[in-house]
């Protein structure tokens, strides 16, 4: 048996591997795109040996020194596990672009049609238009029993519907003929069609902007996280500039969710909520931004976003301890938004620490239990781990006791100004 005989046998006893990896990866880009309000339908498949073969039979023929051994054909044939991604509106590419970027490891990346081959024919048209990702999945991305698929190296195909219903034409029949090299009045024809599909994407994106402009009126309500989404993205890229904030949007669809309930999905209802918001280049991302200032000093904001984040969690007594933990730090948060903004109007919303600090209105005890007891607040929020159930009571404890404290210190002077008065 030859070499690319004996790799084809092999790569059939992997092909189980290659299509588990590809499912794997396409249903954390299509939770993560859906959560991100980008309309996409999301695919993936192994390629098949029987094309597989003829691709490496095709490769092989055009090498200077044949394939020596099956690990570099292995090392050669990128797209074994594939997954595409068929954007609604081609305008989402960029988009999509910095979702894969933190979801995977990028190994390369190719734009089309500036990679493109020239073809063998006059066409009048540009062809495919796509970004291509060769890429691996992050083991923290994947449970225990998952993270042997993060040796896999997967091809992510990102493109527009119509773009690749035209490429998947134009792939078989041109590059791949199975019936014959094609006429000239039948290359034409898909060139035609090529036509039709960059006017069909330029149609596409006029119906996004439509949909956009739709949003944007001062009247309009969110029907769904998509619109959210597109809102959020007009209004951010028209008030602040790309190089001072980053546009990952994180679970948008959490926090559309969050607004229905708390009946604010309108744009009067949303816009006062973004001015408040700083968007600064920090680990939270934009949704995690607007949810911090929407339930910030809220104990009845912060039980709905809990319910909704914690939907089927089962460990009662974790669960206990998050809700003793909130109970106590709420009134903590809303007691110190207050004493921040009463020592700095400016300021809106959450309290900042710096503020705090710059203020120099608490001791440096009293800052660094508030940092300690923000992080915990902000780990549990925004689902980043579970910390252990006695951390979380010693905590809820600590900002129990730190509220008191405090009340009692700022309550004096008030008490001491009123007799002041009084006395006069």
């Amino acid at each position: 048996m030859d070499l690319i005989n004996q790799f084809i046998e092999n790569y059939k006893k992997k092909l189980n591997f290659y299509e588990m990896a590809g499912h794997i990866a396409a249903r954390q880009l299509e939770s993560a795109l859906q959560a991100a309000g980008i309309r996409a339908m999301v695919t993936s498949r192994a390629k098949n040996p029987v094309r597989l073969k003829s691709k490496v039979q095709r490769r092989n023929s055009r090498r200077t020194v044949p394939y020596k051994n099956m690990r570099e054909i292995y090392e050669d044939i990128a797209d074994l596990s594939g997954v595409r991604v068929s954007l609604y509106f081609p305008g989402d590419r960029d988009k999509a672009n910095s979702l894969i970027a933190d979801l995977f490891t990028i190994i390369e990346t190719k734009q089309f049609p500036e990679q493109s081959k020239p073809p063998t024919y006059n066409k009048r048209f540009s062809g495919y238009w796509a970004n291509h990702y060769r890429a691996h999945m992050k083991e923290e991305y994947l449970d225990k029993t998952q993270q042997k698929y993060a040796t896999a190296r997967i091809e992510i195909q990102v493109a527009s519907v119509l773009m690749h219903a035209w490429s998947e034409v134009e792939h078989d029949l041109v590059y791949k003929p199975l019936s014959g090299t094609l006429s000239e009045e039948e290359l034409a024809i898909i060139d035609e069609l090529n036509g039709l599909v960059l006017a069909g994407e330029i149609a596409l994106e006029r119906l996004q902007s439509a949909g956009n402009e739709r949003v944007r009126s001062k009247n309009a309500t969110f029907g769904s996280q998509y619109e959210l989404a597109s809102y959020l993205y007009n209004y951010l890229s028209n008030n602040f500039r790309r190089e001072d904030i980053e546009l990952r949007m994180g679970n948008i669809e959490l926090l559309f969710k969050l607004l229905s309930r708390l009946k604010m999905n309108g744009v009067k209802e949303i816009e006062p909520v973004l001015k408040s918001v700083k968007f600064e280049k920090d680990r939270r991302n934009i949704s995690q931004q607007i949810i911090d200032q929407i339930i910030t000093g809220n104990e009845k904001r912060y039980q709905i976003y809990r319910e909704l984040r914690i939907a089927g969690e089962t460990d009662e007594v974790a669960s206990n301890a998050i809700t003793y933990f909130f109970n106590q730090w709420v009134p903590l948060e809303h007691f110190l938004n207050r004493i921040s903004h009463k020592s700095s109007p400016k300021t809106r919303g959450a309290f900042n620490i710096n503020t705090l600090k710059r203020l120099d209105i608490l001791d440096k005890e009293c800052l660094n239990k508030i940092v300690a007891l923000r992080k915990t607040r902000n780990v549990l929020i925004h689902n980043i781990e579970t910390p252990e159930v006695d951390d979380l009571l010693e905590q809820g404890n600590e900002a129990r006791d730190l509220l008191v404290k405090l009340a009692e210190q700022f309550s004096a002077p008030a008490a001491a100004a009123e007799s002041a008065k009084q006395t006069n």
